[in-house]
């Protein structure tokens, strides 16, 4: 039987919603353990385990792994993007850099030699020890810079339950004193290391590692089209018809309504289908909007204001979407002042300009606008559906 048929006799008023609740988790986070992303996913996550595992096969070829101590859905995207860092567990959740991702990985590998229990300092020498001889692999924990990409790593660890702080502080380390110590969720750890070296080994690019065969049959080839194009909808803001492959644009528009009452059934969140494209409203894949806190108010009223201004210009050859020129973003920001500057924080209304470029790159992350060398910004179609019915006026009259 498939997940379709088995999801569509879960019983509306007490298992659909729980279904469809894990599936989210699972999506928007991957790993999923008893505290993270909220206490009760992991036992949502275990109840429908096999239709999770049967449904995100079928439609993805995502594989689901329920451990003792938590779930992991390994999902491979259609392609490399720079919209889904993975982000600090900080409150201003910075995009993990280079140094960040690669201290991750090192205290990964460390904690497979190690115990149910382990502290900062022996985290640091084991990193230290695994990475000897590595030119190519920088990790100075000399250098500022270095340990706090490593203690950002144990965070982000940390906010998903791998490791339990017990006792001391993690900021002081980066000052360069201090200790913690740690409990070990092992199972978790070892699952967020996801392909062994005799998979990688013959890798030679990122790109590369999203290659994946498919028998060169019709099946074949229709299996292909179907993984990449709910893969799409589940991770990224948008799907658009002008940038699918040829196969991948005639599934997407012939089984549009299947794949609609498909995903909406799977996530419970509606999907969108415009003339360019379909969009999944709600599921936060890259991180959630609108939301609140200052940043992502003043991101949905600024694209609001750009997706205005880039309506009534023409749409250049060979790309998706409107240019708004660096005059209307000028233009577009000096609204959203005019209007709101009095509810900044405070922070905020001693540097307004800051707050702009803060919301200009949400904006770039949720992939809804692309920066231009000229200083202007061009307008994805998906921004469009934040757009106010009327445009804020230049001041308010004051």
């Amino acid at each position: 039987m498939t997940l379709a048929r088995i999801a569509a006799h879960l019983d509306p008023a007490r298992e659909l919603d729980d279904f469809q609740a894990a599936a989210r988790a699972l999506v928007t986070h991957g790993l999923v353990t008893d505290r993270f992303p909220y206490p009760g996913a992991l036992a949502l996550v275990r109840r429908f385990e096999e239709p999770l595992r049967n449904e995100f096969s079928r439609m993805c070829h995502w594989r689901l792994d329920v451990a003792p101590t938590c779930a992991r859905l390994l999902r491979r995207p259609v392609a490399a993007s720079s919209h889904r860092p993975a982000r600090t567990a900080t409150q201003s959740r910075r995009a993990f850099n280079p140094q960040t991702y690669a201290s991750l990985c090192l205290v990964l590998a460390a904690l497979e030699g190690i115990g149910e229990q382990t502290t900062i300092s022996q985290l640091a020498d084991e990193v230290v020890r695994l990475r000897a001889g590595d030119e190519s692999l920088p990790f100075d924990l000399t250098a500022h810079s270095h340990r706090r990409s490593f203690v950002d790593s144990l965070a982000w660890l940390a906010q998903r339950g791998v490791l339990v702080l017990l006792d001391g502080d993690t900021e002081t380390f980066v000052a360069g004193s201090g200790d913690a110590l740690y409990d070990v969720d092992r199972d978790a750890a070892g699952r967020l290391l996801m392909s062994p070296p005799s998979v990688l080994s013959s890798l030679t690019a990122p790109d590369d590692f999203l290659d994946e065969a498919y028998p060169p049959t019709p099946e074949g080839l229709q299996a292909r089209s179907r993984h990449r194009v709910h893969r799409r909808l589940l991770t990224e803001t948008a799907l658009y018809y002008d940038e699918l492959l040829d196969d991948e644009r005639d599934y997407a528009r012939q089984r549009r309504t299947r794949i609609r009452e498909e995903l909406e059934r799977l996530t419970g969140c509606p999907l969108e289908s415009r003339a360019e494209g379909q969009t999944i409203v709600g599921l936060p894949a890259a991180e959630p909007f609108p939301a609140g806190g200052a940043v992502a108010q003043a991101a949905l009223l600024l694209g609001g204001e750009l997706a205005g201004a880039a309506a009534a210009t023409a749409q250049p050859a060979g790309t998706l979407g409107r240019v708004a020129s660096a005059s209307d973003v000028d233009g577009a920001w000096r609204r959203v002042t005019a209007a709101y500057a009095g509810r900044f924080t405070a922070e905020y209304r001693a540097e307004p300009q800051r707050l702009r470029a803060e919301a200009l790159s949400l904006l770039e992350r949720l992939d809804l606008v692309h920066r231009r060398d000229d200083h202007g910004v061009l307008v994805r179609p998906a921004l469009a559906r934040y757009r106010a019915e009327v445009r804020l006026p230049e001041t308010l009259g004051v």
